[in-house]
């Protein structure tokens, strides 16, 4: 038979041991909670959107670009320098555009006026504005953007081509969203006559104003949003209109003539 003392001896050795296994699984459950603390700021981390991303794949960026489309619930502006865009650029913008403007979406939209004479982006306009869009065109733009509710915006990386600057700095975004306000103010819709009425057009007064600053012909077709060979047979046409030998010639009967008032 067991001494009752023995017997208790080892019950209350038992008890130390649960005591110390109850320390433990504190200690335990204390350094359990510490980490899901830490594993939730990291997660919490992972997900904050940093105020400029850049994106270095084209694929990624139209990627992005469709994701936000999606999302977009007010407003969708567009600047786009140069002359005409791609036909298979234009073919995937205008469902994209046209989904967006079903929802109710606004859409403006800012090119230059040599995008006029390209005939895909024409028929490019034609379609979105039945859906509703609003394209202006300007002798010159302030650079290339897309923005969506004022929340989120894409500009050309400066180095990476295909690449894109991604900004969500509410600061830089009304930054962005003044300037494109300021062009839209100035600009006439992409179906307005007055570019085409009798005498000089807005393209050829451009021209005149560019040669009398004594731009070259490679800075004033970057400008122009056209290539180097388009810019100098409009240059050469002026040259006939005015019946000038020389950019000397062409600057003295723009102000004779007082063409550009």
């Amino acid at each position: 038979m067991l001494n009752p003392q023995i017997a208790a001896a080892r019950l209350a050795a038992t008890e130390s041991r649960l005591r110390q296994l109850i320390v433990d699984l504190n200690t335990s459950r204390q350094a359990f909670g510490e980490l899901a603390d830490l594993y939730s700021a990291l997660d919490d981390a992972r997900t904050v959107q940093h105020p400029v991303e850049v994106v270095g794949s084209l694929s990624d960026v139209l990627s992005l670009v469709d994701e936000a489309s999606a999302r977009c619930k007010v407003e969708m502006i567009t600047c786009q320098p140069g002359g005409g865009r791609p036909p298979e650029q234009l073919e995937q913008a205008a469902a994209r555009d046209i989904e967006l403007l079903c929802r109710g979406v606004r859409m403006r939209t800012l090119y230059q006026h040599s995008a006029r004479h390209h005939v895909a982006t024409s028929e490019y306009v034609d379609r979105v504005t039945g859906s509703g869009a609003e394209v202006r065109t300007s002798p010159e733009l302030f650079g290339r953007m897309l923005g969506f509710d004022r929340s989120l915006v894409f500009i050309p990386h400066h180095s990476i081509p295909g690449g894109a600057a991604v900004i969500r700095d509410p600061s830089t975004i009304s930054f962005l969203y003044g300037a494109f306000n300021r062009a839209w103010d100035l600009a006439l819709p992409f179906s307005d006559s007055r570019l085409s009425t009798a005498g000089l057009t807005d393209v050829q007064r451009n021209i005149l104003r560019l040669l009398s600053e004594g731009v070259r012909d490679e800075t004033m077709a970057r400008r122009l949003g056209v290539s180097l060979r388009t810019c100098r047979k409009y240059v050469a046409e002026i040259f006939d209109e005015l019946g000038a030998q020389s950019r000397f010639q062409a600057g003295y009967l723009t102000g004779d003539r007082a063409l550009l008032k």
